[in-house]
């Protein structure tokens, strides 16, 4: 559909947004800036989640992003916008906030924390309130490549530990090296095939990683314990029991669980969104639809970002995907 208004520079905006640093719990200068940017009083404004407008469908998106990689300040230069968090996700920033600028009707949530731990995310005091009780659909601009990612993986973070006695390196026989008893405790991960899960005839696959290992304390010591981080990504529930019944040698703590969410493709809104879009494809990573699912909001990805490019040094967003989001989310919120 072609629109007599015309379109913003989406690229400028991304650009603008990229040079404003807003690591994880380093945000306040953005807040202040999309408090600037966005037309109107906020509903709701903790200093950390900004929420505009009204309608059915709310449009989501987080501030934060990784730590910088020496890929500060951006530029434009290709055909794309380059730099830290430009596709994850100040390019959906861009589109959430020129929506709004342009006066297209919706719910525009803003907020911080969202690349650490979910039991930092500030989402849960907004959804103790009644604001969006009445929301039909979480549209999370996630970099999806201007693709519906529906539903989520859920993510649990754990440490697994292995203990053993400690002796002199010359005379290990006379101790348990832990290290050895983590190697040996891990061979079933080691094996570990992905399970494919189906839901709506999308298919996701659960994996577990191991992603960090401490052990020993001198290189003359034999160590006497050792552990390791685990990321398991799941569908089903169940989850942590899997992970325990995978590795039984070990002292499994949880250190954070994110829960999954469905693929929510039977809401009437999301199908009007798959007529304007190209492919439907399953999410293979966590984002906050797991949230809004907790809440019985349905909720689905779709944004401008380069999934190629997300966290990497090399971060950058196509111009085109920025425009064509925009103009999909124009014509289905209109």
């Amino acid at each position: 559909m072609t629109s007599a208004v015309p379109t913003p520079d989406l690229a400028a905006r991304t650009l603008h947004l990229v040079d404003v640093p807003s690591e994880s719990r380093s945000e306040a200068a953005i807040v202040e800036l999309v408090r600037d940017l966005v037309p109107g009083a906020p509903m709701y404004d903790d200093g950390e989640v900004l929420l505009y407008g009204d309608g059915p469908i709310v449009l989501a998106g987080h501030l934060d992003t990784v730590p910088a990689q020496g890929n500060l300040p951006g530029r434009i230069d290709s055909g794309a916008v380059h730099g830290l968090g430009a596709s994850d996700m100040k390019a959906g920033v861009a589109v959430m906030i020129e929506l709004a600028r342009a006066g297209v009707p919706a719910r525009y949530l803003f907020f911080t924390r969202e690349e650490v731990p979910v039991s930092e995310s500030p989402l849960p005091a907004l959804f103790a309130t009644d604001l969006l009780r009445d929301v039909e659909l979480a549209v999370v601009l996630e970099p999806t490549d201007c693709e519906l990612h529906a539903g989520c993986l859920g993510n649990v973070q754990a440490r697994i530990t292995f203990h053993g006695e400690s002796a002199h390196s010359a005379r290990p026989w006379t101790g348990v090296n832990a290290i050895h008893e983590l190697v040996r405790g891990l061979q079933p991960l080691v094996g570990l095939e992905p399970a494919d899960v189906e839901l709506d005839g999308l298919v996701y696959r659960e994996v577990v990683s191991a992603v960090r290992v401490a052990g020993g304390i001198a290189s003359n010591v034999v160590p006497a314990t050792a552990s390791a981080e685990l990321n398991m990504r799941f569908m089903r529930p169940g989850a942590e029991a899997r992970l325990r019944a995978l590795l039984p040698e070990g002292e499994i703590e949880v250190l954070s669980e994110s829960p999954s969410a469905p693929p929510a493709l039977d809401n009437a809104h999301t199908a009007r969104l798959r007529d304007l879009v190209q492919a439907v494809k399953p999410k293979q990573a966590w984002t906050p639809v797991a949230q809004f699912a907790e809440q019985g909001i349905n909720a689905i990805n779709y944004g401008p970002g380069a999934t190629a490019y997300a966290h990497r040094v090399d971060e950058q967003v196509p111009i085109e995907n920025l425009e064509r989001c925009y103009e999909t989310l124009r014509e289905f919120l209109s």
